[in-house]
């Protein structure tokens, strides 16, 4: 249940981690489940790090190798894939062997599941997605410690789980770059929306330095086909939730203040000012604004002001990703601001340490952090 709340908790925020190359969210699901049975286990904080590692290989490599094929079908991969690197993340922490971590992913993807009708309306769904992985990993990695096998070619075996989830799949993706671990590609939010939202919140931020927003008339937005169908849907947010899968109101937000965060969500705060400008976006489809092999997933705008006059801005790379990385202030930062109002200001710095110096035989105990197990 401890893997399923903190996975819950953490993507319902839509502040967590996430790889392009996977289409996906990792840490979400991963690290709560890891995190869940390394306390139960008291495995060590080295082993920790091993265990969170494998399940990132194991959830960008498979994820990656099946996109864009799992969006064309309608599978979130967060929740489809996330099961069976959790597995394989709890099983390589359980001490199980090479046989052994295959029976547990092999368990799990027979139980994945997700689908991104999230998108469309009622996003409170969306969180129970990585949660369910989460929970699938440590059930899977349990059952094939107790001996419970898992069929053979899951992945890729004629009925097996590729098969399942897209027409074609890339399988040298399962291979690309071994060696190098792929944690390290991965990126960090700033904004708490859907990623597909983030180059359009900075380009219209942008946008509001150089206009005043009275004056604009008509705005363009130029975005990657997969940005549209799961961000593009909603054009007036009516629930917080969806205002996180709504480009329309995160621009419009952005271009008024020049800023977007969480203060904008909770209730969404769609006034007169945030309506008219909503009516003047309008999205345009055009491919040219991603290019996987290369990292690139951004966003164009173009804003026509009453006057005629045309002001255009791009980001193609968006603020957290490796190629744009946050420092550890931002880190920091953003760790404070997700605490606030939940934990004390001492639990934060106490928080801020731990992790700083987190490695070692040293065994996980929530305890050094809370004092209890019930406070």
């Amino acid at each position: 249940m401890a893997a399923f709340l903190n996975s819950l908790y953490g993507h319902g925020a839509e502040l967590d981690d996430g790889c392009r190359m996977a289409m996906g969210h990792v840490g979400v699901h991963v690290i709560p489940a890891v995190l869940a049975l390394a306390e139960a286990e008291e495995k060590t904080q080295d082993e920790i790090m091993v265990a969170i590692a494998v399940g990132y290989e194991t959830y960008i490599r498979i994820s990656a190798a099946a996109q864009p094929g799992m969006i064309k079908r309608s599978f979130h991969s967060t929740g489809m894939a996330g099961g069976i690197a959790c597995a394989a993340s709890c099983a390589k922490l359980l001490g199980l062997d090479a046989e052994g971590i295959e029976d547990a992913m092999s368990l799990a993807s027979t139980m994945s599941s997700g689908l991104l009708t999230y998108s469309e309306s009622r996003q409170m769904i969306k969180p129970i997605n990585p949660a369910r992985a989460a929970e699938t990993g440590v059930f899977a990695a349990r059952l094939a410690q107790s001996g419970i096998k898992g069929p053979l070619n899951f992945l890729e075996g004629p009925n097996g789980w590729f098969h399942a989830v897209a027409d074609s799949v890339n399988k040298q993706m399962i291979s690309k770059e071994f060696g190098h671990l792929l944690i390290h590609d991965c990126y960090f939010k700033l904004y708490p929306s859907c990623r597909h939202t983030h180059c359009g919140i900075e380009a219209a931020s942008n946008i509001h330095k150089k206009v005043n927003p009275d004056e604009i008339n008509k705005v363009y937005l130029y975005l990657y086909p997969n940005a549209i169908k799961l961000a593009g849907q909603i054009k007036f947010p009516v629930e917080p939730d969806e205002t996180k899968f709504s480009i329309h109101y995160s621009c419009a937000i952005a271009l008024l203040y020049g800023e977007y965060g969480v203060d904008y969500m909770n209730p969404p705060l769609v006034n007169n000012a945030i309506r008219d400008m909503i009516n003047k976006i309008e999205l345009i489809s055009d491919e040219e604004m991603e290019d996987r092999e290369k990292g690139i997933r951004g966003t164009k705008i173009e804003v026509i002001m009453k006057d005629g006059k045309k002001v255009n801005d791009i980001v193609i790379v968006p603020k957290g990703d490796p190629e744009n990385p946050l420092n550890d202030k931002d880190l920091w930062m953003k760790l404070k601001l997700c605490a606030k109002d939940i934990v004390s200001e001492n639990i934060v710095e106490k928080l801020v340490i731990y992790i700083s110096e987190f490695g070692g035989s040293k065994l996980l105990d929530s305890r050094t952090l809370y004092g209890s197990r019930t406070q």
